[in-house]
């Protein structure tokens, strides 16, 4: 777990935007999406994209055999920019998500009782509120889901493949 941990704050630091990152995005993204992505935090949008092109390799190159997965390709790719959109609800930035990512750890997953905080709250429940400020503008039930349910496991291949990418980037 701390390796991993270390790894992310290391990207999250250290991994930055360039233009063919927006290239790539603007690629995938309508303009009303394209505004949504870009109030995420810069770190937050490399992590986007990190996903998406993981997927796009990983399918391209043959590293997986499930024909659902492979037929939703484009989709799952616009999934991994908008996944993580619920964050823009209350911006986290790197020092804060360590931080409570330490005291998660510390307290045994009872930080999430804190709801008066609005930064815990949202580092827990950015999935759903991705999935709220999302349900109004696409009409994508495979996206919809991966937005909602990227961080709990469950019986769903799409959902699992993209929550195993996730947890790595």
């Amino acid at each position: 777990m701390i390796p991993k941990r270390v790894k992310q704050f290391y990207m999250n630091v250290t991994d930055v935007m360039k233009n063919e990152d927006y290239n790539y995005v603007t690629e995938i993204l309508n303009k009303e999406e394209l505004s949504l992505f870009t109030k995420l935090l810069k770190s937050e949008q490399k992590h986007c994209v990190r996903i998406a092109k993981e997927i796009e390799y990983i399918i391209d190159n043959k590293e997986i055999n499930n024909i659902e997965i492979i037929d939703n390709k484009e989709r799952l790719k616009k999934a991994a920019l908008l996944h993580d959109i619920g964050k823009t609800r209350k911006k986290l930035n790197v020092i804060d998500k360590s931080i409570i990512v330490i005291l998660n750890n510390l307290t045994k997953g009872e930080l999430i009782k804190l709801e008066k905080s609005k930064k815990i709250q949202c580092y827990y429940r950015h999935s759903e509120y991705s999935y709220e400020i999302l349900k109004d503008m696409i009409d994508d039930k495979l996206i919809l889901d991966v937005a909602r349910n990227h961080h709990k496991d469950n019986n769903n291949d799409i959902v699992s493949f993209f929550k195993t990418i996730d947890d790595k980037n």
